[in-house]
């Protein structure tokens, strides 16, 4: 199963957000600011986050940086799930080390579920193909 943790100040949008990836299967936690995030991501090693950029105190950005910074596991995959749609805020969020980005305005809470998975599964093809020496 996989767990991730879906970063979300708006309490109704994160409680839709738990309950559709739950649904799907996922193992999920939730935060609603970027120093509980971080505190779960320690505790909990999650295999993904979802994270919104906009939160107050410490932004999406922040986390980024910091769950990079080798503190914590390499491995966690970040997809920011943002309305910041501007393209230097998406350049910025990869440049950090996001995994992924997906304009939340675009996606119904369904298809975000679906759009997450599938940015999962790439990473996990990779992964398979790298580790059992099969051509890419």
């Amino acid at each position: 199963m996989v767990k991730i943790i879906i970063v979300e100040d708006d309490p109704m949008i994160s409680e839709v957000y738990q309950k559709k990836f739950t649904e799907a299967g996922f193992e999920v936690s939730t935060a609603d600011s970027g120093e509980q995030t971080l505190n779960l991501a320690k505790k909990e090693k999650p295999d993904a986050i979802l994270l919104d950029l906009v939160m107050s105190k410490m932004d999406g950005f922040e986390v980024i940086k910091r769950i990079r910074s080798g503190d914590f596991d390499g491995n966690i995959k970040i997809i920011v799930s943002s309305n910041l749609g501007q393209k230097e805020d998406q350049e910025k969020a990869m440049k950090l080390g996001a995994n992924g980005f997906i304009l939340k305005s675009d996606f119904t809470p369904s298809d975000l579920v679906k759009e997450v998975s599938k940015i999962l599964n790439q990473y996990s093809e990779h992964l398979l193909h790298k580790n059992s020496g099969d051509p890419q």
